[in-house]
């Protein structure tokens, strides 16, 4: 199941490279091709492939000819919240050294909010399209990775770059879900209660600040020829301690039916000696940072979501059920 790009909420499967053979320049969008788009000085595209279209996001691989950059690009033309990539990269991405594409150029964010984003090419498939025990395991570990040098370098700062997401945001946000829920499916009125006063009482803000990828699904981690990962789409990233990427990537696997395929139940354990926690701590941590996950999401469709899909109702009963599901002890992997 695929996710709209920046929610991670479920739409039509994301398409590749793997089929068709992409288009030529003269058969590009206007806005690709109408000089708007700072690909480098004489860069030119001779073929395109669109790899994703959604209403705030279309990303396209182009081939180049000319310049002395690279011979392919990734090119980005976002709105709304995924135009906030850009701020992300200056704020997050560059300093605290995340293993993302490189952001080349960037056009735009005035206006319609619309922006531009030129990035170097990470691979042509992801997690999603080749899942595998292997693929999810090395996720998992970059994952632990990421976390640990962005909170080395967080630690060297006299203060931690915007946005941060605390305690208190998260009670807001468990505040604006759970009144939206009542609102539009009154049959759940009172059942965010629960989880709220739970991730109240358990979400620690002393803990260790890091970042939060916050989208960390299979769509949006590539796999390398190396089979390294790299983890694109940064626009809804922060700073926080909580493991909510971790579940993110569980909770996708199962859902998917993959959950015996790529070994979902000793993923937490790959990740624990990845970061040289306790196995045990991990499956508490990762009741915490799901039920932030959940809160966040739930937020969304009662805000967005409700105007964007169709299926809404169904989201909702879903992620209120993860909510309280999530409260009734420590997470179990499997």
């Amino acid at each position: 199941m695929d996710h709209v790009s920046g929610t991670g909420f479920p739409v039509p499967p994301f398409r590749g490279t793997t089929g068709p053979p992409g288009v030529s320049a003269a058969a590009l969008p206007a806005w690709l091709t109408d000089g708007y788009v700072p690909l480098g000085r004489g860069a030119k595209p001779v073929r395109g492939w669109r790899l994703r279209a959604w209403g705030l996001s279309e990303v396209w691989r182009l081939e180049l000819t000319g310049g002395k950059g690279p011979k392919t690009v990734i090119v980005k033309r976002a709105t709304g919240g995924m135009a906030a990539e850009a701020a992300r990269y200056r704020s997050l991405v560059v300093p605290l050294g995340l293993p993302a594409p490189r952001l080349l150029a960037s056009v735009g964010g005035e206006g319609d909010g619309a922006v531009v984003l030129v990035l170097t090419d990470a691979g042509t498939h992801t997690l999603e399209q080749r899942p595998s025990a292997e693929g999810y395991g090395e996720a998992v570990r970059a994952l632990a990775r990421m976390r640990a040098a962005a909170s080395r370098r967080l630690t060297r700062q006299d203060r931690a770059p915007a946005p941060v997401r605390d305690a208190a945001r998260f009670a807001e946000s468990a505040r604006v879900a759970a009144a939206g829920v009542a609102r539009l499916r009154p049959r759940l009125a009172g059942a965010l209660d629960g989880p709220a006063r739970w991730l109240a009482a358990h979400l620690d803000d002393t803990a260790p600040p890091t970042v939060v990828h916050s989208d960390f699904h299979p769509k949006n981690l590539v796999l390398g020829p190396d089979g390294a990962v790299t983890v694109v789409d940064w626009p809804l990233a922060y700073v926080g301690g909580h493991l909510g990427d971790l579940y993110c990537l569980l909770r996708d696997a199962r859902k998917a039916g993959l959950a015996e395929q790529v070994g979902v139940a000793a993923l937490p354990g790959v990740f624990a000696r990845a970061a040289g926690l306790p196995p045990g701590g991990v499956l508490s941590d990762l009741a915490v940072g799901g039920l932030c996950w959940t809160v966040q999401a739930l937020r969304w469709v009662v805000e967005e979501g409700v105007g964007v899909v169709a299926d809404w109702p169904q989201w909702l009963d879903e992620l209120v059920a993860d909510a309280r599901g999530l409260t009734g002890g420590a997470y179990a992997g499997g």
